[in-house]
């Protein structure tokens, strides 16, 4: 019996693509269970597993025994070498443009959220820079695509005259370096905002662990980058048998980015499902209209003291608030007060513009009367 790598294949695309799958479900019965409308990142991260759904089809069907064998030795297939050539490289073409806009596009919707959650926060700047950067990046990969022969159908048909410009490494160095690096970037980017948030330490730890889900889109990018450098390597090489392990990274990093995009926007399911979850219930990152309805919801994490006064005939009083949905009466005089909250009030642009961290989305008034 001939050695046989496809059972691989088919556990790497489809165990990852189950869990984006479920993700996205996740997602949407998230924003329904919470009455939020629909954001663009939501259809965006929907468009891109889509994408990432045609090209986990593309791995598993087109690549198997039904019409040239990846994962099995060259030598094994009852198929002529020059048209296992010409459907590998075929397809790989399909597979660039796949993967470059389901990993594109799923970088903007993490960076989207980035922004929601911290854009009056320290890293605003750095995650404009990663949006521009992500822009830059499926340019270059277009580009890369388009350029790699001339004419196009030179790159899967070798007897079209012409000419190919870009070897693997030369394309390695161009995006799936760069690649890499933004991933990092892109993990690492809300860790530090996240850890000055006033929360218990193992509610920090989970909503640290929900963001570093794209620790795994690291991993196969840079099992991408060592794999591609060890095959240009080699001087003897079987076509199907080897080019199986860069399809399995391919496969696992486009359907693992679609995870990770939706994964910190599930926790309303699963704080729905029983007390199990309780301990994530009244984290500060459920500032969409979820969560615990007696936490001040906030976005961002750098500390913000903001004082209202609020005066009538018999009455005058300051409120400031101090860490999470705290306050404190900076009265002179002595008296009874009575607090109450009003929520949906949004702050006032001037107000923004003007303060960094943390902007309370709810607004308490204390009434004052003297004794």
């Amino acid at each position: 019996m001939s050695a046989n790598r496809q059972p691989e294949l088919y556990a790497a695309a489809l165990i990852p693509y189950t869990a984006a799958a479920v993700a996205l479900v996740l997602r949407m019965i998230a924003r329904r269970k919470t009455r939020i409308m629909l954001s663009w990142e939501d259809y965006v991260a929907i468009i891109a597993f889509l994408i990432g759904s045609g090209f986990t089809f593309l791995s598993l069907y087109s690549k198997s025994n039904v019409r040239w064998g990846l994962g099995i030795h060259l030598r094994n297939i009852d198929i002529p070498e020059d048209e296992i050539v010409h459907h590998y490289f075929l397809d790989l073409w399909a597979d660039m443009w796949l993967y470059t806009f389901s990993v594109g596009l799923s970088k903007f919707v993490i960076l989207g959220f980035y922004w929601r959650m911290f854009s009056k926060s320290y890293i605003r700047q750095p995650i404009r820079i990663l949006f521009a950067c992500s822009i830059g990046w499926i340019i270059v990969r277009v580009a890369l695509i388009c350029l790699q022969c001339q004419p196009i159908d030179k790159f899967w048909n070798k007897d079209v005259p012409g000419t190919c410009l870009l070897t693997p490494m030369l394309s390695l160095f161009g995006a799936g370096i760069p690649h890499f690096i933004l991933e990092v970037a892109i993990l690492v980017c809300p860790l530090v905002e996240i850890w000055r948030l006033h929360l218990a330490k193992a509610k920090k730890l989970a909503v640290v662990a929900m963001f570093t889900s794209g620790i795994f889109v690291c991993a196969s990018a840079l099992g991408t980058i060592i794999h591609t450098a060890m095959l240009d390597k080699k001087v003897d090489k079987d076509l199907t048998w080897d080019g199986i392990d860069d399809q399995i990274w391919a496969v696992c990093d486009v359907n693992l980015a679609s995870f990770a995009t939706s994964l910190p926007l599930i926790r309303p399911v699963f704080c729905s499902l029983g007390s199990i979850f309780s301990g994530l219930k009244s984290t500060s990152l459920a500032s969409q209209g979820h969560g615990n309805p007696n936490s001040t919801p906030t976005f961002g994490s750098g500390q913000l003291r903001r004082i209202q006064s609020r005066k009538n005939s018999d009455s005058d009083s300051g409120t400031e608030f101090a860490d999470e949905g705290g306050y404190m009466d900076n009265s002179a005089s002595t008296g009874s007060s009575q607090a109450y909250a009003l929520h949906d009030i949004s702050p006032r642009p001037s107000d923004l513009e003007a303060q960094r961290g943390i902007h309370v989305h709810s607004e308490t008034i204390v009434n004052y009367s003297k004794s």
